[in-house]
């Protein structure tokens, strides 16, 4: 996906949140990666029309956030906050205090298999993060699939700490451990 900026040189870096018009775009974005994945030997066990879906990005922007990360007007990282805990990270030994206002929670954090290797997974955390603490998100909470080790080393350098990991069993994925984690957006 570009985007227009009439003329003009586009920035090298932008992140923006998505309208109900970026979804086919997203939707695109989601099956490109999904379909990267299967190919590698670690990641979320994610397939496309399944988890992620069009149906879930349409749920999640209508009570979230979408921020999509664009390289030189490319679409290159997308990522979903959320207000309020996770169902699934309920009970959680949460070691931040945050009431459920103040918690935001990532999911469906994503670099373009195109833009691996440029430090934008990076780049687009801290807008992630910025973006959690100007909603009044003061703890962001996560998770990564166990056995995905760079996502969790990402994690873990830009500053969340491990909470306890946690066996789920999404419908039409299986059981799935999740390496719960957080750290303050500020």
């Amino acid at each position: 996906m570009t985007t227009s900026f009439g003329g003009a040189t586009p920035p090298a870096w932008q992140v923006r949140c998505a309208t109900a018009s970026d979804l086919p775009a997203v939707n695109q974005f989601y099956e490109e990666v999904c379909a990267a994945i299967a190919t590698t030997p670690y990641g979320p066990a994610w397939q496309w029309g399944v988890n992620p879906s069009a149906a879930i990005l349409q749920r999640d922007l209508n009570r979230g956030k979408l921020l999509l990360g664009y390289d030189h007007a490319q679409l290159a990282a997308v990522g979903v906050l959320l207000a309020g805990e996770d169902p699934d990270y309920q009970g959680a030994a949460w070691r931040l205090p945050a009431t459920e206002a103040e918690i935001g929670v990532l999911h469906l954090f994503a670099v373009h298999p195109r833009f691996r290797g440029r430090g934008i997974s990076t780049k687009m955390l801290r807008a992630i993060l910025a973006q959690a603490l100007a909603d009044g998100r003061t703890v962001l909470h996560l998770d990564a699939i166990k056995g995905n080790i760079p996502a969790e080393k990402l994690y873990l350098a830009a500053g969340f700490r491990f909470v306890e990991e946690r066996v789920v069993t999404p419908p039409h994925i299986g059981r799935i451990t999740l390496r719960l984690m957080e750290r303050t957006s500020a």
